[in-house]
């Protein structure tokens, strides 16, 4: 009896998946915090799959890596050139064993105005929507928005 009972504990299940697809995700999201800090654009490009859309704090809206990139690139070298992002809190949910969403509570702290001039701290909710591709885990969908404090 209780060599079944560790049988069953010990069985492969779903949740196993579950926990190696959010697991891939939050790696995803971890670099994004990482690329951001360091500027490292070419880290950002590698987060997002070739048809990505994106959607910033104002709602501007970037359909496909390169302009998402391009876009990011320009404002690391400007308003974002000093800033610092720091997520404070993920939450996972996933959708199906190749899709996964991550909600993120993040501020930045750090960004100027096109002058140079400091901008006060902001706090957002970043969503996005991930799938597996390869080994990695790529974000397809982001929206970021405002929190309003």
């Amino acid at each position: 009896m209780l060599f079944a009972a560790l049988c069953v504990l010990l069985a492969p299940t779903s949740h196993s998946r579950e926990s190696n697809a959010i697991a891939g995700a939050r790696q995803t999201i971890s670099n994004f915090e990482r690329a951001w800090n360091s500027h490292d654009m070419a880290l950002f490009a590698s987060l997002f799959a070739d048809d990505a859309d994106f959607v910033n704090i104002e709602g501007t809206r970037w359909r496909g890596r390169a302009a998402i990139v391009d876009a990011h690139t320009f404002v690391h070298k400007t308003i974002f050139k000093q800033s610092r992002l720091t997520i404070d809190d993920t939450t996972f949910k996933q959708l199906s064993p190749d899709i996964v969403v991550a909600r993120t509570t993040l501020h930045i702290e750090g960004q100027t105005t096109m002058q140079g001039e400091p901008v006060p701290g902001r706090k957002a909710i970043l969503t996005n929507v991930l799938v597996h591709s390869g080994s990695t885990w790529k974000i397809v969908v982001t929206q970021n928005t405002l929190i309003d404090s």
